[in-house]
């Protein structure tokens, strides 16, 4: 994030990173506070548990998501090591506030559990490392949206408006780190993309998204149509070809995503997708668009998208080539996957589309709007 040059020892300089850094910190706290507060991270120790033991509550999808978990138990195993042997967790349960009042259920809870010094420890870890993620967020978003502005004012904006849809997209949701760290890889293949660096970039990019979750594997299609050459529609292909290495690193991303994705259940052994309410396909596509639970999807979808589609497809044609192209291919298909096999209301599907094409989107047309008045001024 761009700071104006001043000298190292500048007291304008020191207050500006200061404030920074302060912004940056409650922003990324804010979304783990909400998923405390209005979602189910409580459950995420339990949840964590489960899964080491190999009996996720939700067997398919969740026990194939491994990157995070493994990541996590890393951590811990490194600080409980170290770090952890300076504190006695025994000492550090939350004590009743005897004027506090009536306790509200996630408080008398989290009470609870805090007696145990396990579940301490791992929710320091748990918490760091959602923080963690948010802060790469943050910073290759602020580094995607440059690409479409300079205005900084208007990129602060854009990076407190993600950090308000993130704390929005807590509903019937735990951590959810693999969520997050889909978030990541997705800006990292956008950034591949409008910086045209080097197309082998998105084979360790798609092969971290096999380890973390299923919906990476849009990550190899969405940068193989952005490189086509549209401009000439009967020789598509032809030109494209010329580039060997687009189709390679395409071509060798597909494979080994394909080899992780079967190895992953293949180790665990294959368990059929976990029915929830309804059948996956036309039935959970009647209950996210036809029924009372529909009402609840698009209240809680709009805290994560607001009409920001509706403004991406009225302006459509004045938006970046190349989140047209990214929109053409990933939305799409997108919604039409978690609107036809998971209840919409778990509204933090739907971070990605937001913050990788609808929120550029704008950012770009904001920033076309506002050249054009300076101009005519």
């Amino acid at each position: 994030m761009d700071t104006h040059t001043l000298p190292l020892s500048s007291p304008k300089r020191w207050l500006r990173i200061s404030v920074l850094v302060i912004a940056i910190g409650w922003m990324s706290a804010y979304p783990i506070y909400m998923n405390y507060y209005r979602g189910y991270a409580m459950e995420q120790f339990t949840r964590f548990e489960d899964f080491k033991a190999g009996k996720s509550i939700f067997f398919n999808p969740w026990q194939y998501r491994i990157l995070s978990p493994l990541i996590v138990e890393g951590i811990y195993k490194v600080a409980d090591a170290t770090v952890f042997n300076f504190f006695d967790f025994s000492k550090i349960a939350v004590r009743p506030d005897d004027n506090s009042g009536e306790k509200n259920e996630q408080t008398r809870k989290l009470m609870e559990l805090t007696k145990d010094p396990l579940f301490i420890k791992y929710t320091i870890v748990f918490v760091g490392f959602r923080f963690l993620e948010h802060i790469l967020i943050f910073t290759f978003a602020w580094l995607f949206f440059s690409h479409f502005s300079s205005n900084s004012i208007l990129k602060y904006f854009a990076l407190m408006i993600v950090a308000i849809i993130m704390g929005n997209a807590v509903t019937d949701s735990d951590l959810s780190f693999n969520t997050y760290v889909d978030v990541i890889l997705y800006l990292l293949a956008g950034l591949v993309i409008v910086k045209s660096l080097n197309p082998w970039l998105i084979v360790p990019i798609t092969v971290v998204g096999a380890l973390n979750r299923e919906t990476s594997m849009l990550i190899p299609v969405v940068y193989f149509f952005s490189k086509l050459d549209y401009s000439r529609p009967f020789n598509l292909f032809n030109v494209l070809f010329k580039n060997w290495t687009v189709v390679f690193s395409v071509g060798i991303s597909v494979i080994l995503f394909a080899i992780i994705f079967v190895s992953i259940r293949f180790y665990y052994g294959y368990v059929p997708p976990t029915l929830w309410r309804v059948p996956v396909g036309i039935p959970m596509l009647k209950l996210n668009l036809f029924s009372l639970v529909s009402v609840k999807s698009y209240m809680e979808m709009f805290g994560v998208i607001g009409i920001m589609p509706l403004i991406c497809l009225y302006y459509f044609k004045k938006i970046d080539r190349q989140l047209q192209i990214i929109f053409i291919v990933l939305i799409p298909t997108w919604f039409l996957v978690h609107f036809s096999s998971v209840v919409a209301y778990q509204s933090r599907l739907f971070l990605v589309p937001s913050i990788l094409v609808f929120l550029p989107a704008l950012i770009d047309l904001i920033d076309q709007r506002v050249g054009v008045t300076q101009r005519s001024n």
